[in-house]
């Protein structure tokens, strides 16, 4: 039996062409150049010189011509208007618009940022810290001042918990608590006790470990520890329930909440 054959044909629709680069042009999505080239070769194969393709490109965005019509039907072409003629454009793709458009933006931008500096002056100096820190705003003195607090935190903490503070965390959730300043020697000895044989070959005992999953629970600031484990490895169900318990026992609500947020 012979196999059935089809034809799959394609068209251009000069409306569509016409409104997709619009929308490119205004929206910023694409570069000028890059909407440019793409109208010009919409309009190729023609007598006319590249500098009256690329004026017909303009005049196209600007809504003085627009291209009509489908390849398909033998339709297609441009179609240019006089003056009053033109078809409005929306007011955001109106070009005489935009310096208005611009300056109304820029001054709800400056009205919303004096609003937000009046509201800053009324929190106290911890909750504007934690307002920039939350908005990626934090300056060196911000996290200066955060590593005392995080500091005086932990020593503060009276509160008899399940677990010492820093340690090293398994990827089935098992914990392993460590003295502060003490995880390279102690991830050296566990390493050598347990993998003997590619002990000899481990430059560094700690990043062996975190390449395997495990979590480093450390501070060099000796405040509350934050978890450091591997960029391209997420962390197990069972290492993010310990840590949310961790954090939660240690009254850390924003951390607690973050290792479910990853």
């Amino acid at each position: 039996m012979e196999a059935e054959k089809r034809t799959l044909t394609f068209g251009i629709t000069g409306e569509f062409i016409t409104q997709i680069t619009r929308e490119w042009f205004y929206s910023g999505e694409k570069s000028i150049e890059k909407v440019m080239e793409i109208l010009k070769d919409c309009m190729t194969g023609t007598d006319a010189p590249e500098t009256k393709i690329r004026r017909y490109a303009e005049d196209i965005l600007l809504g003085r011509a627009a291209l009509k019509g489908g390849t398909a039907d033998g339709t297609y072409h441009l179609e240019i208007y006089e003056p009053g003629e033109e078809k409005s454009l929306p007011r955001s793709m109106n070009i005489w618009k935009i310096p208005q458009l611009r300056r109304e933006a820029e001054e709800k931008l400056k009205e919303m940022n004096e609003q937000f500096c009046v509201a800053m002056e009324h929190l106290p100096e911890s909750e504007q810290r934690a307002v920039r820190r939350e908005l990626g705003m934090e300056t060196q003195e911000d996290r200066a001042q955060h590593q005392i607090d995080n500091f005086i935190k932990r020593m503060m903490d009276v509160k008899e918990h399940a677990t010492t503070d820093y340690g090293w965390l398994e990827p089935d959730g098992t914990f392993h608590g460590v003295g502060w300043g003490e995880h390279q020697h102690w991830a050296d000895r566990y390493v050598e006790e347990n993998f003997p044989e590619q002990y000899e070959e481990i430059l560094e005992a700690g990043d062996w470990l975190v390449d395997r999953g495990w979590v480093l629970l450390h501070n060099p600031s000796q405040g509350v520890a934050f978890a450091t484990g591997n960029l391209v490895r997420d962390m197990t169900k069972a290492q993010k329930e310990f840590l949310y318990d961790y954090y939660t026992e240690r009254d850390c609500k924003r951390e607690a909440n973050e290792i479910w947020e990853e």
